[in-house]
């Protein structure tokens, strides 16, 4: 890549970016903000070593919504350095940098950085063929193949850092712990006050403190990465599967279950030994080896293959809330986003390429009505097309991923294209939901897949009675449940969509005397399907709607000597509204609808 080149439009209104052999990139688009944090970066670590010259940089790249950079240091940065860093960053920008491009060989590389290890390390790791660029600024200089602005002066940034962490060099626990500066940057103050406020309130919404608080699940190292799950959590994860099971069965999925340990035969043959072996637990029994499932494709292919398939039975859908496992390093784990054990919404579509549109538009369909149902309107699409090393005739990619834009663009959805980001296997749709803080969290997938249905040997006859390999389409709508739960919970701050939420409906009597009422209005909705408990504990009425708030059950229904009387209900919403109904069945239609 070349440095970026900077130009006005011919309306003299924005100034694009252009990259050696890509397109342009608009000024502050996506691309280019993330180009700017790289800049940060680079500004950050020449804050850093001007601070304390014997610190080592290491890696600074862009991540979402910020960078970071690790050093190895002496000492652990106290606030009071965070500050002097910070200060020194104003300082940087106020003069202005410029990152100027220089192309060396190796061994230039290497006596330049012959000090720092690090550095060395990762010279030394590049291909003696490989073009090796710094980037030099006023008063630093980088390992760094860009791209970058040329100045600083191009745009204004406005950086705070967020936190230190320790970070094991290249993420291996034997290697030495570093520092890791994160940090965030953006082009407007205001835009900068947003996102830290939104980090405040992300916070307060944190799933697992939500969790908690409703009696949902447990999370103990006596099974790290993996879910206990209570009876209320369990309830809310059953409606989950409950609405999106009902959805499929509109367009003739078949649920299936198919087994979480399997012999190493059948990841050996799809491949998944070979690539993905250290990421499964395995276990040797009757001297075989058997793994427990990282995903459900090859078994969904092994029941394609147990029956007689003709082109009339395609596209043939199966669909499967599979439980899945894949180690993840302790350190990478994450509440209930970043788990070992997790179930996925899985589903696997074998159809011919002249279907590909058709069961791609309805998949797209149902993602859609999926997300908007749970509350998501903001949704991102992403197109991933064939990579250099890739399977599969060029007229089937080129079918492939013209049919997948198509879908797209019937359906009026603005689109982007990630050019050779597609598996070796087939194109892909991404969906990304943007959540009430304005935080982006890929979830749905439709992937088509060229090479499992063939190196598993899935066949069905069509209609010349020849053996034809299918096309399989991987799809998931929320992916893992698990994690879908967590940005639920996060996005809603706890006050969960009502077809799903645990505990609809708290029935608070007045005092002791109106429990035995409250019973039997309890038992009434119970069996009409409205999931309701009774607060028949000692405390204040005051108190026990209080507390049915903070344990986010979004009615009460409080239960008195006038009630009673008028055989009516008064329904009270957690905003303080009030709603009557004159009888159950009245009450239970309100819940059900």
């Amino acid at each position: 890549m070349s440095e970026i080149i900077a130009y006005k439009d011919q309306n003299n209104e924005y100034f694009d970016f252009e990259i050696e052999n890509s397109k342009p990139i608009r000024a502050k688009s996506d691309d280019a903000l993330n180009i700017m944090r790289h800049d940060m970066a680079h500004v950050l670590a020449e804050a850093v070593i001007s601070i304390f010259p014997t610190a080592k940089p290491t890696i600074g790249p862009f991540i979402k919504n910020g960078f970071y950079y690790d050093f190895d240091m002496d000492s652990a940065l106290s606030d009071d350095d965070i500050n002097k860093i910070e200060e020194k960053i104003k300082e940087i920008l106020n003069e202005g940098r410029e990152f100027n491009k220089k192309v060396v060989s190796k061994d230039e590389a290497l006596n330049f950085f012959k000090d720092n290890k690090y550095k060395l390390e990762l010279i030394n790791n590049l291909d003696n063929a490989a073009e090796i660029t710094l980037y030099e600024q006023k008063n630093f200089t980088d390992l760094c193949k860009g791209p970058h602005h040329k100045s600083t002066k191009e745009y204004e940034a406005h950086v705070k850092i967020i936190n230190v962490s320790g970070a094991y060099w290249r993420g291996i626990s034997t290697n030495k712990m570093l520092q890791r500066v994160y940090a965030t940057a953006w082009y407007s103050e205001k835009e900068l006050n947003k996102y830290l406020k939104n980090l405040e309130e992300a916070k307060e919404r944190n799933h697992r403190r939500l969790g908690t608080d409703m009696g949902l699940f447990l999370l103990t190292d006596l099974s790290a990465g993996n879910v206990f799950w209570k009876d209320k959590g369990l309830t809310l994860y059953q409606n989950i599967e409950k609405y999106i099971r009902s959805e499929q069965k509109k367009l003739n999925y078949y649920e299936v279950k198919t087994p979480e340990l399997v012999s190493n035969e059948l990841w050996i043959k799809s491949g998944h030994w070979d690539n993905f072996k250290e990421n499964m637990f395995t276990s040797e029994t009757d001297n075989k080896t058997f793994a427990l499932k990282p995903m459900n494709c090859p078994c969904h292919i092994v029941l394609f293959n147990s029956q007689l398939i003709t082109y009339k039975d395609l596209p043939l859908r199966y669909s499967e809330f599979g439980k899945c496992h894949r180690y993840e390093p302790s350190g990478a784990l994450n509440g209930l986003f970043r788990v070992r054990g997790f179930t996925q919404d899985d589903a696997h579509i074998f159809c011919t390429a002249e279907q590909i549109y058709d069961v791609c538009n309805e998949t797209t369909q149902l993602i859609e009505r999926v997300y908007k149902k749970f509350g998501f309107e903001k949704i991102k699409y992403n197109i991933s097309t064939r990579p250099e090393k890739s399977i599969g005739s060029q007229e089937n990619w080129d079918n492939a991923e013209s049919q997948l834009k198509k879908v797209l663009s019937d359906n009026e959805k603005d689109f982007n294209i990630l050019d050779g980001e597609g598996a070796f296997y087939g194109p892909k749709i991404e969906f990304t939901l943007e959540d009430s803080l304005g935080r982006e969290w890929q979830c749905g997938t439709i992937q088509i897949d060229f090479n499992l249905p063939d190196r598993l040997g899935a066949k069905y006859k069509d209609k010349d009675d020849k053996n034809q390999v299918p096309i399989m389409i991987h799809r998931a709508v929320v992916g893992s449940l698990e994690r879908f739960i967590a940005i639920i919970l996060e996005n809603t701050n706890g006050w969960l969509p009502l077809f799903i939420t645990p505990v609809q409906l708290a029935i608070l009597p007045v005092s002791e005397k109106f429990v035995d009422h409250c019973k039997k209005i309890n038992e009434e909705l119970k069996d009409l399907g409205v999931r309701s408990l009774i607060d028949d504990s000692d405390n204040k009425l005051g108190y026990k709607i209080r507390n049915s708030v903070s344990k986010k059950i979004p009615y009460s229904l409080v239960v008195g000597e006038k009630e009673i009387e008028s055989s009516s209900f008064t329904l009270r919403s957690k905003k303080g509204d009030n709603q009557s109904f004159n009888s159950v069945k009245e009450l239970t239609e309100f819940f059900n609808n």
